[in-house]
């Protein structure tokens, strides 16, 4: 009798689990699918340094290629990503934001287009941004917040890029009529590409 309830758990588990998911749902490995690529990032406005807890903004442009490999246009729902910065002389990266977009733009087929997010960091979010979730990195590399953020926001202007820049943990939604259910693309990647 036991061996028969643990089988039928196991069974009501199974069928759950198959039908609970959203349909349509598509790998992106699979050829055909959209792809999404850092091409880079531009500063689009940055203010004159003040020191910490007045607020300077640095605006940064991020520039994607989304390619469209299929024969049918496709529709852009949503697009996210987090936002890093790489701590100066070591290989660790700061997460400081989540930039989220909900644009609703055609991509057409057998393409490939640039799609650009503007995300604007203000000095005193960044500052707390290292205080709070990314203190266990920044008490390891023996980092000083305050002064890790006035070398962010004084250097990033020089035209340059002396750090490098991440968009980590992206997200792109993708809709067409041309298939059945959403495209979830995962990207990530890095500028300067060195």
């Amino acid at each position: 009798m036991r061996r028969l309830l643990i089988m039928l758990v196991l069974l009501s588990f199974a069928i759950w689990g198959t039908t609970a998911c959203k349909p349509g749902l598509l790998p992106t490995e699979k050829g055909g699918k959209p792809k999404v690529t850092l091409e880079r990032v531009d500063l689009m406005r940055l203010g004159p340094w003040v020191e910490i807890p007045a607020p300077v903004i640095a605006g940064l442009g991020f520039v994607f290629n989304v390619d469209n490999p299929s024969s049918y246009p496709i529709k852009l729902e949503n697009f996210k990503f987090a936002v890093s910065f790489e701590a100066p002389g070591t290989k660790e990266y700061m997460v400081l934001s989540t930039a989220t977009t909900y644009d609703q733009i055609y991509f057409a087929p057998k393409t490939v287009s640039q799609y650009r997010v503007v995300e604007f960091l203000d000095s005193g979010g960044v500052w707390r941004a290292l205080m709070m979730p990314n203190v266990v990195k920044m008490q390891a590399l023996k980092l000083d917040a305050k002064e890790l953020t006035k070398k962010w926001f004084t250097t990033i202007g020089s035209g340059d890029f002396p750090f490098g820049i991440m968009a980590t943990e992206g997200m792109a939604v993708f809709s067409s009529e041309g298939a059945k259910g959403d495209f979830f693309v995962p990207f990530e990647g890095k500028f300067p590409k060195k």
